[in-house]
């Protein structure tokens, strides 16, 4: 016997050199590591040949041949899958670039929409103003002119020395000149100032009736009107009313296409109070949606904008023909926009509200177009605060407000003649200070 010694990188290798040099009867004594190989001792036969496998080939060359197999295939597979993640990785991306995209598209032409909406309100907002600032002097130019051929035949001189003071109160308001030409007319005969001041409150309610409806309590209402009258905290007032009596549960409260900023939040905060569901509608379509689903509620209040509110209400009465629209004005209203509303529209409208009625000390043009067309009076406002309702309105409230805007009193009257001998009576304004000068040079 004879002993070998192979050298190997491994174990396995060292066996397979082992048989493939001496045969599979070969015999292993050892096996140890040495200068970072593997070190096999075998004993084969003196003078044995190397041997040489015949045609069949040994397990341990055909278990490398496998094993090489295996390991081809398995880097063909990592290599067909890593072209797969790339492709793949390659496709996420693209899809991931081209959804960005779409979604980059998308709010930019959402911004677009939105810019170009606002603009479009602000334009039409921009027209509305100055159209009414155009019929404002337009306004102004008759009632100068009209003063102007009134102030040619009528006179002070001709009324009783005793409600002078009325008339020149009654000149110094901001009362049209057609209201104030018929009111003076109607007391220049008078004789006793407490009497003529109760002649044209009467005068006043006669004229324009107590035609009056009752604040909303079942169906759909619209309350329009210009902006900032007080339609959304009236809005709010009617509904908390109406949760009062009837329960939250059964009003609801829509805010149909108001873009102004900060519109929706308020609107959101005022029915919170009250606890009755607010909802929002920026097209038609949504309300008429929003309004079937509500049909078993009571009552429902829909809110407009202050722009275009002809065509809003024309496009909410489309979706519900059974509406009930409401107009809300300020009292102190100038004749130009009170005619728009009640006479240039041409709506029949259910009821007029009026707002700022604890500011206004003039509602002199609101009078004058409820005498040339009445309308009926249903609720008012006397407070900024939501928490504080709404008060039934009536025509001898607004005519009595418009007095007591006339400042006139009847103690200030007995000494207020300037001169004697000519009577002249001035107002109770001039009455109050010339008496204050009075009183200052007497002492």
């Amino acid at each position: 016997m004879e002993l070998k010694r192979i050298l190997a990188k491994d174990i396995r290798r060292a066996t397979e050199k082992a048989v493939a040099l001496y045969g599979q009867d070969v015999l292993f004594v050892s096996n140890s590591r040495a200068n970072g190989m593997i070190e096999v001792i075998v004993a084969v036969d003196v003078n044995a040949e190397p041997w040489v496998e015949a045609p069949s080939r040994g397990d341990g060359e055909r278990f490398g041949d496998m094993l090489q197999q295996s390991f081809k295939a398995l880097e063909k597979g990592a290599t067909a899958s890593a072209a797969d993640e790339r492709s793949i990785a390659q496709l996420t991306d693209s899809d991931y670039n081209a959804k960005q995209s779409v979604q980059a598209n998308r709010r930019e032409e959402n911004e677009n929409d939105s810019s170009s909406a606002s603009q479009n309100r602000e334009y039409i907002r921009g027209r509305e103003i100055v159209d009414m600032v155009r019929d404002e002097l337009s306004a102004i130019r008759k009632e100068f002119k009209l003063a102007q051929r009134v102030a040619t035949w009528q006179s002070e001189s001709s009324a009783n020395a005793a409600v002078r003071p009325l008339i020149g109160a009654l000149a110094e308001a901001s009362i049209p000149v057609s209201l104030r030409t018929l009111l003076v007319d109607h007391i220049n005969t008078m004789t006793d100032l407490d009497e003529a001041k109760e002649a044209l409150r009467l005068h006043l309610t006669k004229s324009v009736g107590e035609h009056w409806a009752k604040l909303p309590q079942s169906g759909v209402h619209a309350i329009a009107g210009p902006a900032g009258a007080g339609k959304t905290l009236m809005v709010a007032r009617l509904a908390r009313a109406a949760a009062e009596r009837k329960g939250a549960e059964s009003i609801a409260v829509i805010s149909y296409s108001d873009q102004r900023a900060g519109a929706w939040s308020q609107i959101q905060m005022l029915c919170a109070q009250s606890g009755v569901d607010c909802l929002r509608a920026n097209d038609a379509e949504t309300l008429k949606t929003l309004l079937s689903e509500l049909g078993q509620r009571r009552l429902v209040l829909i809110d407009t904008p202050g722009v275009q509110t002809a065509e809003k209400l024309q496009q909410i009465m489309a979706c519900c023909p059974e509406l009930n629209p409401h107009l809300i004005v300020p009292a102190d209203a100038s004749m130009t926009t009170v005619r728009r509303y009640l006479s240039d529209m041409k709506i029949a409208w259910s009821s007029l509200m009026v707002s700022r009625m604890d500011e206004a000390t003039q509602p002199w043009a609101l009078l004058q177009m409820l005498c040339e067309k009445p309308v009926k009076l249903s609720a008012a406002s006397h407070s900024p605060l939501a928490s504080d309702g709404s008060q039934v309105l009536t025509a001898n409230e607004l005519v009595a407000l418009a007095i007591r805007g006339l400042g006139m009193e009847s103690n200030l009257i007995a000494d207020e003649v300037l001169d004697k001998d000519e009577m002249t009576v001035v107002t109770a304004t001039h009455a109050l200070v010339n008496r204050q000068e009075t009183t200052a040079h007497a002492s």
